[in-house]
């Protein structure tokens, strides 16, 4: 199989973590668990600059990025997404923890015409508080 272009472009790297049902005795809790995958190359962009909206005791943003990694990385809606900008690229920036939406897989994007460009996207949530 070909080499996927796209991974030239992944700058970040990213380690996703999945919620799961634990049982404890007689209660069945849900916990994040040890990571689905680790080191996975992909790449974090941003699809509006948000605005910082003052409350009475924070600034608080919502960012809206995105995430695109290959499309054969097992990402579900809901799991914790921890990023490392600049990781694939050799930088040791401070981790971005985000949540994952409902994946949009692209099996041939460009009708084709560049084949081997599949790759899926993730819309992510996070939100970023500083006490003011």
């Amino acid at each position: 199989m070909p080499t996927n272009p796209l991974n030239l472009w992944y700058t970040d790297i990213a380690t996703i973590i999945r919620t799961e049902s634990l049982k404890e005795g007689n209660i069945t809790k849900q916990g994040r668990t040890i990571p689905v995958a680790s080191d996975v190359p992909c790449r974090i962009y941003r699809n509006s600059n948000p605005p910082t909206v003052m409350k009475d005791t924070a600034a608080q943003v919502e960012p809206s990025d995105m995430l695109a990694c290959d499309i054969g990385v097992d990402i579900k809606a809901g799991d914790e997404i921890i990023v490392n900008r600049g990781g694939a690229l050799g930088y040791g920036g401070k981790p971005v923890r985000y949540f994952a939406g409902e994946p949009t897989p692209y099996y041939e994007p460009f009708g084709g015409v560049v084949p081997n460009l599949a790759h899926q996207q993730i819309p992510l949530t996070g939100e970023k508080r500083n006490t003011v």
